[in-house]
């Protein structure tokens, strides 16, 4: 078994599987090495990786293949490989945000500053699919009025006059979408005659159905500020949840920010004051942007969401709010159109109660292993005894091999006045303490009941092990009161 462990590791580290060295894939080492290999290639590919990782093993092979067929079909994209872990390449990660691998970025004309996202396959087949599309020119040059017609009937659609292919506008804009382009459409023309949105040349348009139908961009012609200009001008004020490329970018900016809670408002369209309630939410984002993101979903489209919040139909419409960073839910049911923004002031106030999620108790919870539900927390877990209770979710694998043992630890405590072995399904139930920290299953955790501190269990999930914890941990030991200072050294 160790050797198979050692033979992985080699295997990664060399990006050498089945013995045989990946020989198309790049190599890259450093600031230096990195400038070099992005300047000298017109489309490049690198991917970040961690030697560790289980996800980067798998992608390793059909990464080294894709690079070979490209090669093979003299494709001018590179595919490179960074050590994300090496301390040489510490500082690229960093630079290119790098937060979990395999994290792969698109380099385009040369362009270190200013990379995309693959967000493509990990199979060699679809890696070669998506980038040989990728390589492509990221921006169509139109040459009729009917292309240019065509083209703005995409929702959004981008489109920009230049004087010629060497004007050095052109390029930066080229670096922008070259950026964007899985999420855009974008397109050039050199014919100012054909986009009479253009009042000059360089000129940059866009084209929506929504909010504001024609945008025209009045900055400097530089990558960054292109791009920051088109990512914001296409993002509708009111974000609706699906994947359609006007609301993509904006959920995933959204969803990756805890700093703000998110207004929800979940109104079928077949309600009859739907127009009344898109009004209201558009006002809301408007003048209350600073203080929420908010967003708009059909339940009937959409019905993962109204479930996510534990919603009936007979609870629509309805408003809901969600604390992201200690996930506060607050919900208007059967909500009036005319009353949300009184509802919104209640809430900023203090007054709307969180909601928290409970099982009804059970009507039998005389086993050795109690179980808490959100309804009994607060008297189960912090009512003067000491209590260790176990945070677990039904589908977990490592739950389920616990459970036994966790039965067998509640039977050797049971007899014990003092002590309290627990679980909670806490995927049914929300935790309505901030002094627990769930973000795996299972958690164990030893609350003292005498000053009610936590300690998270990082042991072994042996019996003898949670035995020994628990003893250690508890103001009895086989039925005699220790002070807290003594249990390691009497069992020791």
């Amino acid at each position: 078994m160790k050797l198979l462990v050692v033979a992985a590791l080699v295997c990664l580290s060399t990006y050498t599987c089945f013995g045989k060295e990946a020989e198309h894939v790049v190599t890259i080492n450093g600031d230096a090495d990195f400038e070099k290999a992005v300047k000298g290639s017109e489309f490049l590919v690198a991917e970040f990786y961690a030697p560790w990782c289980g996800h980067c093993k798998s992608l390793a092979p059909e990464y080294e293949k894709a690079a070979k067929t490209l090669k093979d079909n003299k494709s001018a994209a590179v595919l490179a490989k960074v050590d994300a872990t090496e301390d040489v390449n510490k500082a690229l990660a960093t630079k290119y945000g790098v937060q979990g691998f395999p994290t792969l970025k698109i380099f385009r004309n040369g362009d270190a500053e200013a990379p995309g996202d693959y967000e493509g396959p990990r199979d060699a087949a679809g890696i070669v699919s998506y980038i040989e599309k990728a390589s492509g020119p990221p921006s169509a040059e139109l040459k009729t009025a009917a292309e240019v017609e065509e083209h703005k009937k995409k929702d959004p659609a981008v489109l920009a006059v230049f004087k010629d292919a060497e004007d050095s506008a052109f390029k930066a804009y080229e670096a922008a979408a070259g950026g964007l382009w899985s999420d855009y459409d974008f397109a050039h023309t050199f014919d100012a005659s054909l986009v009479e949105e253009a009042k000059k040349v360089p000129a940059l348009v866009i084209f929506k159905t929504y909010d504001e139908p024609v945008l025209v961009y009045d900055g400097e012609f530089e990558g960054a500020a292109i791009k920051a200009f088109i990512e914001d001008k296409t993002a509708p004020i009111l974000v609706e949840m699906d994947q359609s490329p006007k609301n993509k970018k904006a959920l995933n900016r959204i969803f990756a920010d805890n700093t703000r809670p998110k207004i929800l408002a979940l109104v079928p369209e077949s309600n009859k004051k739907v127009d009344e309630f898109r009004k209201v939410m558009t006002k809301v984002t408007t003048e209350r942007k600073d203080t929420y993101n908010v967003l708009w979903a059909d339940p009937k489209a959409s019905p993962q969401v109204p479930k996510y919040f534990g919603l009936e139909d007979s609870d629509l419409p309805a408003i809901a709010i969600h604390e992201g960073a200690n996930d506060g839910k607050y919900f208007f049911k059967n909500a009036a159109v005319k009353k949300v923004e009184k509802w919104l002031d209640d809430f900023e106030a203090g007054k709307v109660p969180k909601f928290i999620k409970s099982e009804e108790d059970p009507k039998d919870n005389d086993g050795p292993v109690k179980v808490v539900t959100a309804n009994t927390f607060e008297e189960m877990i912090f009512g003067g005894k000491d209590v260790l209770i176990e945070f677990y979710a039904p589908w977990c694998g490592h739950c389920k091999s616990l459970a036994p043992i966790y039965e067998q630890l509640g039977e050797a405590f049971k007899d014990n006045e003092s002590v309290v072995i627990a679980k909670m399904d806490a995927t049914a139930n929300d935790v309505p303490s901030s002094k627990f920290s769930v973000s795996g299953f299972p958690t164990i955790a030893w609350v003292d009941g005498k000053g009610g501190d936590i300690t998270v269990y990082s042991g072994d999930r042996s019996l003898e092990d949670l035995k020994t914890f628990v003893k250690l941990k508890s103001k009895y030991k086989d039925g005699q009161e220790v002070t807290k200072e003594e249990p390691a050294k009497d069992e020791l």
